[in-house]
């Protein structure tokens, strides 16, 4: 099923976005959001959903902060699955990667279609391009992965979902069970849930749309999956770039070529300036090791007065 027309009687209807994060993605949440909001180029208004997996309320105040415009509005959501707790996770993949799966029931009903992206993106383009894509009756319109070529396979960090699909088939629900009874065989998680489950009910996008670490990897086009004019849009002219690969650019060591972009982004933000240097991580290890003290010491005092009072209640002989 493709995903190239355009529906033009959306020009004027507001871009549904959503991203989910926790502490740790709070930060690249508003670079992510921002670019986006920066880049687009129609009148079209944002509305940004976010499904909150524990960020601290002075966070959200800086992002907050950092994406006001009166052509944006932010609902923050708390998602309630317990059933999500259950399922497997990476030393580099949270619960959070599983939120995009309740994305249709947390979005209120009257919306039709959102667009997911992960909070390692850089949005380049213009996405009101990307939302006027018709979806047609597909499910979800994704890139293919990049370093899958032997068969249909979407990567997940951007996606245009069906909500109206997804509601009436219960595909967060369908993923879940999907995770759940092949736990033991697969490797990225929802991506391979979601793949397993909407086999042929999806739409391909422009692989610019969500350009990948591996691209930077072939030394020419001849090596890569594309067409040389292909290769060359997504390579030097993505429209959005994703940061698939460890480490990210705010994480110590991260080498990528588009690591620069994320942080002229950054500084745009209420993180103007911010960067992950020596003394920021010294700084990081002090306050852990402060807080694993202060819990140890805070366990050793409630020890201690259990003792005492078990003691005092014991009669002498």
């Amino acid at each position: 099923m493709g995903a190239n027309s355009i529906n033009f009687n959306q020009e004027q209807e507001a871009i549904v976005l959503v991203c989910a994060a926790d502490e740790n993605y709070a930060m690249p949440l508003a670079v992510t959001v921002y670019s986006a909001s920066l880049n687009l180029k129609s009148k079209q208004r944002i509305e940004l959903f976010v499904i909150d997996g524990g960020i601290k309320k002075s966070t959200k105040s800086r992002i907050k902060k950092s994406l006001a415009s009166e052509s944006l509005t932010i609902c923050w959501i708390q998602p309630t699955e317990k059933i999500l707790d259950k399922l497997p996770l990476t030393d580099t993949l949270t619960t959070a990667t599983y939120y995009r799966l309740l994305v249709a029931q947390l979005i209120p009903a009257h919306f039709h279609k959102a667009i997911y992206l992960d909070t390692d993106v850089v949005v380049k383009g213009d996405l009101s391009q990307l939302w006027n894509i018709d979806i047609g009756e597909n499910y979800v319109l994704a890139v293919q992965d990049i370093s899958q070529r032997s068969f249909k396979y979407f990567n997940s960090g951007v996606l245009v979902i069906n909500l109206e699909k997804w509601r009436t088939e219960n595909i967060g629900s369908r993923v879940i069970e999907y995770i759940e009874q092949n736990r033991d065989s697969i490797r990225w998680l929802d991506q391979d849930g979601l793949n397993g489950v909407l086999v042929e009910k999806w739409g391909e996008l422009d692989p610019r749309w969500n350009q990948m670490h591996a691209i930077h990897e072939y030394s020419s086009w001849r090596e890569s999956p594309y067409a040389e004019d292909v290769y060359n849009d997504v390579l030097h002219n993505p429209y959005i770039v994703h940061f698939t690969t460890p480490p990210k650019p705010w994480q110590k060591g991260c080498k990528h070529p588009g690591k620069d972009l994320f942080f002229q982004y950054l500084d745009m933000t209420d993180w103007s300036g911010w960067r992950n240097t020596i003394w920021r991580r010294m700084w990081r290890r002090v306050r852990k090791e402060a807080k694993r003290l202060w819990g140890f010491t805070k366990n050793a005092y409630k020890t201690r007065e259990t003792l005492l009072t078990t003691q005092a209640s014991v009669p002498k002989l």
